[in-house]
């Protein structure tokens, strides 16, 4: 599944570009996230979601896959499971910070996840409109943090 989000934040990009890459900073915007922290270039954490009557805590490892400074770009690649509900979410990242031009930047997120086993039955029409809510909740959580 891809998506694709903008986000229009008035910070300056450079200012939002630390922000970004500060993985445990930006992964706390994620509603539902706790426990972020780095070991040896692995970011671990657990996203507590509730899809329809099933409340899950998906484990999860996150790697940084490539970064450009200079373009202000960075991709990634996440993956996680819950203990309970077999199956496991894996995501490919790419966001970039764009200059919009008016002193703030955009945030510009792709993402295409694979959701398998268990997992992947709730339907791709519930995942989706349930990643639109969190990414629509990350979005203002972000901005708050970073224009606050």
């Amino acid at each position: 599944m891809d998506f694709h989000y903008t986000y229009k934040v008035n910070t300056p990009p450079d200012a939002l570009w630390a922000f970004v890459t500060d993985i445990p900073a930006v992964g706390m915007c994620i509603p539902g996230a706790a426990d972020v922290t780095e070991t040896d270039g692995t970011y671990t954490g657990i996203v507590k979601v509730r899809v329809g009557p099933v409340a899950l805590g998906l484990m999860g490892k996150l790697r940084v896959d490539s970064r450009d400074d200079a373009a202000m770009r960075v991709s990634m690649t996440g993956e996680g499971a819950d203990s309970k509900v077999p199956g496991n979410v894996r995501v490919k990242i790419d966001m970039a910070v764009e200059d919009a031009g008016d002193g703030g930047s955009n945030l510009v997120v792709h993402s295409d996840a694979n959701i398998m086993g268990k997992l992947g039955e709730f339907g791709q029409g519930i995942i989706k409109r349930k990643t639109d809510g969190i990414m629509q909740e990350f979005g203002r959580n972000l901005t708050k943090k970073v224009s606050g």
